[in-house]
């Protein structure tokens, strides 16, 4: 482990951040040194703000939107499943990344539908020079990067990648294989998020699933050193992205503490 560790470290902009306006945030992510942010397109405010971190980010050098993740779930009115078309028009050119997260398992949504639409997205994103991002996510239709690997492998274009989040494979049951896990999908890598984590979780009920798996990093018994290590391997060179979705701690405190914790990890390991 001789050459060395440098990815850019975003966060997502859950945790205490969505409380601030679009520059608080970016503001106290570039003061604590991070390099980018990832944004949530989950309520029409947050679609609404993505101009306004988009103005923000084309006037800073020191922070960038990583990516902006989109969820489409299954039920939902047209015009809001099919709002990942407006995004990807917001950032065409722009060298930011739309997630895509398919929501809960429904009756009469198949592979095929799922294989679809998916190409759509990525031809669709392709034309406006924008990467797509297959999102696994616990409780939905692709849960863990193993799942969503074949999407990926089937359709075979080079905007489409998948991420790797080690809560949702934690939650796939995946937390002592994440060496294996990367193993199989380090060709499609095209994110890769984490957070302080339990080696297991708890499947008491959401909360609980939720807080031993999205924790400060530095917190939890699962040894991040497990993460990084096929991380490295895995050749992957782009931004690695701390999770911070229900943390209740102030976030000027956690965010400060977790990235001295991610450096310090990653001094261990050069």
């Amino acid at each position: 482990m001789h050459s060395t560790i440098n990815w850019p470290i975003a966060s997502y902009n859950y945790g205490g951040l969505e409380k601030k306006s679009p520059k608080e945030q970016m503001q106290l992510l570039e003061n604590f040194g991070y390099d980018g942010i990832v944004l949530k397109s989950e309520k029409i405010e947050d679609f609404n703000n993505i101009d306004e971190f988009i103005r923000l980010d084309e006037m800073n050098s020191k922070i960038k939107i990583t990516a902006i993740f989109e969820r489409y779930n299954f039920n939902d009115p047209e015009e809001r499943k099919e709002r990942w078309k407006k995004v990807v028009d917001k950032i065409s050119d722009k060298n930011i990344q739309i997630w895509i997260i398919f929501g809960k398992k429904t009756e009469g949504i198949t592979d095929a539908f799922l294989e679809k639409k998916l190409r759509e997205i990525t031809t669709y994103s392709k034309e406006k020079n924008v990467e797509v991002i297959l999102y696994p996510h616990s409780d939905c239709y692709i849960a863990s990067a193993e799942e969503a690997l074949p999407f990926v492998e089937k359709i075979n274009k080079p905007n489409l990648k998948l991420a790797l989040h080690l809560y949702h494979e934690v939650r796939a049951g995946n937390g002592s294989r994440i060496n294996e896990v990367f193993e199989k999908v380090k060709n499609h890598l095209g994110a890769v998020t984490l957070s302080g984590t339990n080696v297991v979780a708890d499947y008491t009920n959401t909360r609980t699933r939720d807080r031993s798996t999205i924790k400060p990093i530095g917190d939890g018994d699962f040894d991040l050193t497990n993460f990084i290590v096929p991380l490295k391997k895995s050749k992957y060179k782009g931004t690695v992205v701390f999770m911070n979705f229900g943390i209740t701690e102030n976030p000027e405190e956690y965010l400060a503490r977790s990235l001295t914790e991610w450096k310090r990890l990653l001094t261990t390991l050069q």
